[in-house]
Parts: C-alpha cells; structure tokens; sequence
C-alpha cells in the first residue's frame, strides 16, 4: 500500500508532465513517471493475459486499480488533452472491473479531446464504453451512471447495434420505476435496431400507460 505522500509525489508528476508543452524536456522524476507507469501497466497485462476467466480477470484488475489513482488524478487535473493509451486503458479497467463511474470522468475527458482507444481495438471510445456497459448487465444501482454514459456519447458515432443495446438496457431498469422513461428509451433502441428484442416491452408498456391515463382520468 502507498503513502498518502507517495501517492501525492505521482499525482504531481503525472501532472506536470502532461501538461509540459509537447517535445519540452522533461525534469527526470517528471519523465520517468510515464515510463513507470507503463512499465507497470506491461506487467500487470502480462498477469491479465494468464488468466482465462472473464469474472477473474475482472476481481484482478479490480485489486491493481488503485496503484493507478495518481496517475489519473494527476493527468485529468492536468488537462493538457494529449492521447493517452494508459490513461484509455485505466478506464477501460474500471469499466471492465463495474466502476463505471470512476470511468466515466476519464471517458469524458478522452471524448472530448478526441482520444482513440490503444492499438490492437477496433471499436472507438464511444462505442467501447456502452459495449462494456452493456455486456456486464448493468445493475438498478447503476441505472443513473448508465443514463450518463448514453448521454455522454450520444454525439459520438458508434455501430447503430451498440446504442440500440445501451437504451434497451436502460429501458429495462426503468420498466418498473418508470415507465414513460422506459418507453421512450426501447422506442430509441427499436429506432437504432428493429432485431433488439423490445417490440413486446413497447406493446406492454404503451398498453400499460394508456390505462393508467384512462383510470387518472375517470377518478
């Protein structure tokens, strides 16, 4: 476990570092900060890949995520917009291990400075953060940061099955609490995909609201 005064000294350097104007050089503790961060990231990557379980892998980066922390804190503080593959990766991580709100400042960031994903993926940012979302079945607890991440990339291009999946899923954990919500959010993932599997919920929940509409207005 670090110190919180270690912890500080990477925060700052990662800092400084990005924000030191590109091909500036670099105090040595600043430029050595980067390069140990990616030399951890390649060692963690080589323990990730001896795993075969997706659960595991997950409950792992879940345990090296904090080691993490000053570099994030250090480069959004920084805000020089710079591609950053660690930085990508780390939220990535944090999707993959449920902390989809510890990623959803670094997505916003990476978005908005027009950030792609490391080599080797063939989805972009957007489309990666709804897939990963999706896929993981987000839970009622989670409904509030899943509504954010849709919002967060709804100008961002991604395949048309991606989004469609993301308000479907978003629908489902509104159906009982919400119903219009819940509506308009399987009418938008029917709009992006007519194979999404939600025309019986739409049915059901029009059915639903047009009763209770009908039972409001004859008390």
């Amino acid at each position: 476990m670090k110190s919180p005064a270690r912890m500080h000294f990477e925060k700052t350097l990662a800092a400084k570092q990005a924000a030191a104007p590109t091909g500036a050089a670099a105090v040595p503790a600043e430029a050595g900060v980067a390069a140990k961060f990616r030399a951890l990231l390649g060692s963690h990557k080589a323990i990730l890949k001896a795993i075969q379980s997706k659960v595991e892998k997950a409950n792992v980066k879940r345990e090296l995520l904090p080691e993490y922390e000053p570099y994030v804190e250090g480069v959004l503080s920084a805000q020089s917009g710079d591609q950053d593959d660690i930085l990508v990766t780390i939220m990535l991580w944090r999707l993959d291990a449920g902390d989809i709100a510890g990623a959803l400042p670094i997505a916003g960031y990476a978005l908005d400075n027009g950030m792609t994903m490391p080599e080797g993926f063939k989805s972009n940012i957007a489309a990666m953060i709804l897939d990963v979302i999706t896929d993981n079945e987000p839970t009622d607890d989670q409904l509030d940061v899943l509504l954010e991440a849709v919002e967060l990339t709804k100008d961002h291009d991604m395949p048309d099955e991606v989004r469609a999946k993301a308000h479907k899923a978003a629908g489902l954990l509104l159906e009982e609490k919400d119903p219009v919500k819940a509506l308009d959010h399987f009418k938008t993932a029917l709009e992006f995909n007519s194979k999404c599997g939600v025309k019986g919920r739409i049915d059901k929940l029009e059915k639903q609201i047009a009763e209770a509409s009908e039972n409001k207005a004859s008390e």
